[in-house]
């Protein structure tokens, strides 16, 4: 087994599925657990247990300075990684104080990564909320994208169908959930429903040869998380990861953290986990980059750039 690039930090990447208040320390967490006198359980196994915990650590985030703290460190902790390009995810509504301003504020301050943002909607949430949340970022240009997480299973997408076609008209682009804890049927329905232009995670289409094969053909990017996908109960083990089989169908798949600061894990090391079950080589942990840049609502400019010191990484 050949081991990953002594230097695979410093390969420029973008990252196009990872949640702000997911990204947090787990010290900065400790800080604001303990100002808000609770207590944050990691005892999660699937996703709904994640979920419920997650929301835990989302109700102690609640004072001004909370997500410039936050998006800082995210921002200094992705560059370290070699992120040069994010697209982050947070839901612009439900506090007392403008998060999205600060957050926005506090990207646009650091000049090694573009920092863009996605809105991130609650399956279990009534679609008002969604369409709330669209009128939140309607002046706010640095979001680029609309999504839809959280339990697929119990909260099928076809009653967003709506929002997301304005969401459409408006200029942002559809990235919902979907493939995690429900099946292939899951993606179906949002390619059908909400008109996904990228899935964030999409694993389990793996298992409806037609559907990745479709996939495939539409170039529809899947931006995968293999350490989340282990620790939700998606696969048993990492050696059991559909990874393989996404991209030998010819998926375009992007590597990325999800929630890093629950999960333990950082961008460089979620490559090297890719790198070992695709057997790649330099260039394969180059096209890996290349990936996420195509998957990315990234200006095309930046995308052009990202190529080429991709390339001068790679050496070709």
């Amino acid at each position: 087994m050949t081991a990953p690039p002594a230097d695979l930090h410093a390969l420029p990447k973008a990252e196009v599925h990872v949640h702000i208040e997911g990204a947090v320390r787990p010290s900065t967490l400790e800080e604001f657990a303990a100002r808000a006198g609770v207590s944050i359980s990691r005892a999660f196994t699937d996703l709904n247990t994640f979920v419920l915990m997650y929301a835990t650590a989302w109700e102690t985030m609640t004072q001004p300075g909370d997500y410039a703290r936050m998006m800082r460190e995210y921002c200094e902790d992705a560059v370290r990684q070699g992120v040069r390009y994010a697209e982050v995810e947070l839901s612009p509504i439900g506090r007392s104080y403008n998060h999205v301003a600060e957050a926005v504020d506090e990207a646009a301050r650091h000049r090694d990564i573009v920092v863009r943002f996605n809105v991130g909607n609650v399956r279990s949430f009534p679609p008002d909320v969604a369409w709330a949340m669209l009128e939140a970022v309607k002046d706010v240009p640095e979001f680029v994208a609309f999504g839809l997480g959280g339990n697929e299973r119990d909260f099928p997408p076809e009653p967003f169908r709506d929002v997301f076609a304005e969401a459409r008209n408006r200029g942002l682009h559809a990235v919902p959930h979907a493939g995690e804890d429900a099946g292939p049927e899951s993606v179906r329905a949002a390619l059908d429903s909400l008109g996904a232009e990228r899935i964030q995670h999409g694993v389990r289409a793996a298992e409806d040869p037609a559907l990745l094969a479709e996939i495939a053909a539409r170039r529809v990017p899947l931006a995968v998380c293999p350490t989340s996908n282990v620790l939700l109960g998606v696969c048993k083990t990492i050696d059991d990861h559909p990874l393989r089989r996404l991209w030998d169908a010819g998926v375009l798949v992007s590597i990325n953290t999800d929630d890093p600061g629950f999960f333990g894990c950082d961008l460089a090391g979620e490559y090297a986990i890719a790198g070992r079950l695709l057997g790649l080589d330099r260039e394969g942990y180059a096209q890996l980059a290349r990936n996420s840049v195509e998957s990315s609502f990234a200006p095309d400019e930046l995308k052009e750039a990202l190529r080429r010191e991709i390339s001068d990484w790679a050496g070709s």
